[in-house]
């Protein structure tokens, strides 16, 4: 797989998300989306993700999502939400081959290492 052309969050989409979320954090953190996100808030992040139409508050929510996914408490609800992130990324490819790029650990030669 070629790499994907690289998508970074804006700040635009940060305060958005910041706003709409009622989220905290220093935007100067180097992962933003990856280190604010609670897997308890998993519901409100799908839910307002299905309701906005702006791509970069998209690309970082998911980023969000993803995070959260990982982080779920159970292994069912993993697994849930492993399908709806699936779900979100095929009818959003466009927004997010990157971020599964990144994710698929694509760079890497040793697999093991991904």
């Amino acid at each position: 797989m070629l790499e994907p052309i690289p998508r970074y969050s804006t700040r635009a989409s940060i305060d958005h998300l910041t706003a709409a979320l009622d989220l905290t954090g220093d935007y100067g953190m180097q992962d933003w989306s990856y280190e604010i996100a609670e897997p308890e808030d998993i519901e409100k992040y799908l839910d307002h993700y299905r309701s906005i139409s702006d791509e970069d508050d998209k690309f970082v929510l998911m980023e969000m999502i993803i995070q959260s996914t990982e982080y779920q408490k159970s292994k069912q609800d993993f697994v849930k939400y492993c399908l709806i992130v699936k779900n979100l990324l095929i009818k959003d490819f466009a927004i997010h081959q990157y971020t599964i790029y990144y994710w698929a650990s694509m760079d890497q030669a040793d697999l093991s290492d991904a």
